[in-house]
């Protein structure tokens, strides 16, 4: 077994357009209690593109964004090529955590910007880069509301905000629409889209919603252990093809194993 091997490749600004791959995945298997979670994955992220990974549940997609987070044991290669001391933004699913904690957003970003609350921090400019920072994604308004209490939508757009400071060169989200309503997730999808087309931002996610990836997604690759299919979300709306990669008979037993 060997963790994650990142070679990152520093650039200058005026070689941009000869980066074409941002992130390089090949042959990763990763095997957990005996049982085979990831079969030999093959799959590139371009520099710029929105890339969606889809399959059912218990595919394997949260241990392969696990393994790309360097947090899960694999063998095969994950590389990075990107400029140096560059970011690797991540936005998780699901973030554990005492709802009843009276900790406000200011001091949540706070923490994940300096480690420390905004009230041990004693300085007013602290608070100023985390309006700045939650503007990102029109969510400054928040800045005095306790984490508890927000909606599923708001808490996702705080984490987005948090995971885009500093511009990250890669953005990953795992499952970026769930726990929030229709309209929660229009507007995170708006926002995605706005961040790709004034940053150039690079975005690798996991997702369920078919139709969403549909409309956003460059490429899209389906996972059920193995690669199912790796294509355009053109060559994803064949007659029946939905259906067959998460139902049909190239399905693969998910018993056992992990999503």
């Amino acid at each position: 077994m060997q963790t994650l091997k990142a070679e990152k490749k520093s650039i200058s600004s005026n070689n941009d357009q000869e980066l074409v791959n941002l992130l390089e995945i090949e042959d990763l298997s990763v095997h957990l209690g005996g049982n085979q979670i990831l079969k030999n994955i093959n799959m590139v992220v371009k520099k710029g593109h929105i890339h969606a990974v889809i399959g059912p549940n218990g595919a394997g997609k949260t241990t392969l964004m696990r393994s790309i987070m360097g947090g899960m044991p694999h063998q095969g290669i994950i590389r990075f090529l990107f400029r140096s001391n560059s970011k690797i933004g991540y936005v998780p699913q699901l973030l554990e955590f005492d709802h009843s904690v009276p900790i406000t957003v200011c001091d949540f970003v706070s923490i994940m910007l300096q480690d420390k609350p905004i009230f041990l921090s004693g300085s007013g400019s602290i608070r100023k880069k985390i309006v700045e920072t939650l503007a990102i994604t029109e969510s400054e308004h928040l800045i005095d509301r306790l984490i508890g209490g927000l909606s599923g939508g708001e808490f996702r757009r705080v984490l987005l905000a948090q995971a885009l400071e500093p511009l990250p060169e890669i953005l990953l989200l795992d499952e970026p629409a769930s726990n929030i309503d229709e309209y929660g997730a229009m507007l995170f999808e708006q926002m995605l889209n706005r961040l790709r087309e004034e940053h150039g931002l690079t975005i690798l996610m996991v997702g369920h919603d078919i139709k969403m990836i549909l409309r956003m997604a460059d490429r899209v690759t389906s996972i059920n252990r193995r690669v199912m299919f790796d294509g355009t979300p053109d060559e994803l709306q064949g007659p029946g093809k939905v259906d067959e990669l998460f139902n049909g008979s190239m399905a693969i037993s998910t018993e056992n194993m992990e999503g």
